[in-house]
């Protein structure tokens, strides 16, 4: 649901870091999983590889379009960086945003030029006479329940208007018993089985889980090189001043509960998360659907 204060969450403090961290790597605010098809996967080619991605993205939205001007709903359209690229190609976008710091931003990278809601897609106020051509979720469908994602988008779209999703869905082999895989998002089948019961056609459809998933790989290697840098003043602090090593760990340990430390240093110092747990574990799709006549 969304704030209704003004104050600022520690989950918009985190994409603030992330955005500059993703800008200082890449020179670009985008956060969505990389496409790795003919690229080395190193931290040099990420900017790449995720441009790759929206050029993908983008190959599908010129399909839909077909030579036409849309009116494109963006969903969780993050700092605008796509939204940007669809005005520049004509087409007149609207994006859906929850957070003030991602709303600024957005506005920024798209210089004023497309329409920012900051709200959630839950409590987005549906106009009559405001409908779209498309509903794109790129990496934000999984955050939305399947109910109000889908039923909400029919009642906003065209008549011939039409959904894409570019997400990451939970296989039916997806296992989270004991540790949480890389991934997530909903369940493939009960998004099929929503799809069949609100009558949507599946326009076009492709896997790309072996394609998006050595991002995890590039995750992890930051993850552990942060690790490396922490053992290395964790040393240096125990050997030259024992007291404030000794006075951070209890601050650390009173700070964290202890499940959380241990996915801590799990993300720190193994590597379990990998592109081979994820492809295990879950499908990465890009589905366009549209309402059967």
């Amino acid at each position: 649901m969304q704030k209704k204060n003004n104050k600022i969450n520690s989950q918009e403090i985190g994409l603030d870091i992330a955005m500059s961290l993703a800008k200082f790597v890449t020179g670009k605010e985008n956060l969505h999983y990389g496409y790795w098809e003919n690229l080395e996967v190193k931290l040099e080619n990420f900017g790449k590889a995720q441009e790759a991605f929206t050029e993908k993205i983008l190959s599908y939205i010129s399909y839909i379009s077909n030579k036409k001007k849309l009116k494109i709903l963006d969903i969780g359209g993050g700092a605008g960086e796509t939204a940007k690229i669809l005005h520049d190609l004509g087409h007149e976008v609207t994006i859906i945003i929850p957070s003030k710091i991602l709303a600024e931003k957005a506005r920024k990278n798209t210089k004023g030029n497309t329409k920012i809601e900051i709200t959630t897609f839950e409590d987005y106020k549906i106009k009559t006479n405001k409908k779209f051509d498309l509903c794109l979720f790129f990496e934000s469908f999984q955050y939305i329940r399947i109910d109000t994602s889908l039923n909400k988008t029919k009642e906003i779209l065209n008549k011939d208007g039409q959904i894409l999703i570019a997400d990451c869905f939970r296989s039916k082999n997806y296992s989270a018993l004991n540790k949480r895989p890389p991934g997530g998002g909903h369940e493939l089948s009960k998004f099929y089985k929503k799809i069949k019961e609100l009558n949507l056609k599946i326009v076009s459809y492709e896997d790309i889980t072996f394609f998006v998933s050595p991002s995890i790989d590039l995750e992890q290697k930051f993850y552990n090189t942060i690790g490396f840098i922490y053992n290395r003043i964790e040393k240096e602090l125990l050997s030259k001043k024992p007291f404030l090593f000794n006075f951070l760990k209890l601050i650390f340990k009173i700070s964290l509960k202890k499940n959380k430390r241990k996915r801590l240093k799990d993300r720190l110092f193994k590597s379990e998360r990998n592109s081979k747990t994820f492809q295990e574990n879950n499908s990465y799709i890009i589905i366009s659907l549209k309402t059967e006549s």
